[in-house]
C-alpha cells in the first residue's frame, strides 16, 4: 500500500508498506525518510498523528 507522508498539511513523501504494519513501525519509518528529513530541517516535531497504513501526518514548529 502506499501511505502519504505529510508535514504541515503538504505531501512530502509516499512510502510504500505492508498492509498489516502497525502505528509505531509506520512513524519510524516516516520519521527517517530522507525527503522527509529535509523538509523537516531540524524543526522541532510538536506532534505526529499516525493512521496505518495510509497516513503520517507531522505538525512541526
Amino acid at each position: 500500500m502506499t501511505c502519504v507522508v505529510q508535514i504541515k498539511g503538504k505531501v512530502k513523501a509516499r512510502l510504500e508498506v505492508s498492509p498489516s504494519i502497525t502505528d509505531a513501525e509506520l512513524e519510524t519509518l516516516a520519521l527517517a525518510d530522507p525527503h522527509v528529513v529535509a523538509a523537516l530541517g531540524g524543526a522541532e516535531i510538536r506532534k505526529v498523528i499516525v493512521r496505518a497504513p495510509k497516513l503520517v501526518n507531522i505538525v512541526a514548529g
